[in-house]
């Protein structure tokens, strides 16, 4: 049950970037006038690739745009949203020190691309706070695959039992699983049923912390 590195998710665990996605979304739409909600967002791109998600509102609204045009389109706008209101999740810094202070390694697996990731890191001041930072643009398949969960194990040198996940969404839940983590969730509505599959759930990271600092029988210092 020891585990030697945590894994974070990004958007809705370290980043408060889940609205800012989804209104640069309702935002690109609205100029082919579609109209979206931000439960749309929620229900058909929450946890998926930027290319994933231009694709399913081309398909789903027979949009005259090609994917990568709306693909750049969004990223631009939610870009430019994360570098003026970007804001750190609840608990962020505090959890980053502990799991550091443990000895733990710190890796980054999300469905970002790179130019989000450096508008988040940039932002937030995190470039010295991970070991690894992985993105799901470099996999073949993006969340809820495991692919860039079993990157990150292996950029990390550690076996996947090894890893802590932290993640926000189901898709990334099912990813992480599939790869075989140990796997908390952190979201509001972390009692929902459909998480009912992750090993632990809170509401945000400070109870996650003040959990572990409790009783930390899961983490082993690295050498």
């Amino acid at each position: 049950m020891n585990k030697k590195a945590v894994i974070f998710d990004m958007d809705g665990v370290i980043i408060d970037s889940e609205p800012l996605w989804q209104q640069a979304q309702i935002e690109s739409l609205a100029g082919f006038g579609v109209a979206i909600t931000h439960q749309d967002c929620e229900q058909l791109t929450m946890g998926k690739r930027i290319d994933e998600i231009a694709r399913i509102w081309c398909h789903t609204y027979s949009l005259p745009v090609a994917s990568e045009n709306l693909e750049n389109l969004i990223l631009t706008n939610l870009c430019q949203r994360i570098s003026v209101t970007g804001e750190a999740m609840t608990g962020v810094y505090d959890a980053l020190k502990f799991f550091a202070e443990k000895g733990l390694k710190i890796a980054l697996a999300t469905s970002s691309n790179h130019l989000t990731i450096k508008a988040v890191f940039d932002r937030l001041h995190l470039w010295d706070k991970f070991n690894v930072v992985c993105s799901a643009e470099d996999e073949a398949y993006g969340k809820p695959h495991p692919d860039v969960y079993l990157t990150a194990a292996r950029k990390l040198n550690l076996d996947t039992s090894d890893c802590l996940v932290i993640e926000d969404s189901f898709v990334g839940l099912t990813a992480a699983k599939s790869a075989n983590m140990m796997t908390c969730i952190v979201c509001p509505n972390f009692e929902e049923s459909k998480f009912s599959i992750a090993d632990e759930r809170y509401m945000n990271l400070d109870y996650l912390v003040k959990n572990y600092q409790n009783s930390s029988p899961h983490l082993t210092q690295m050498n």
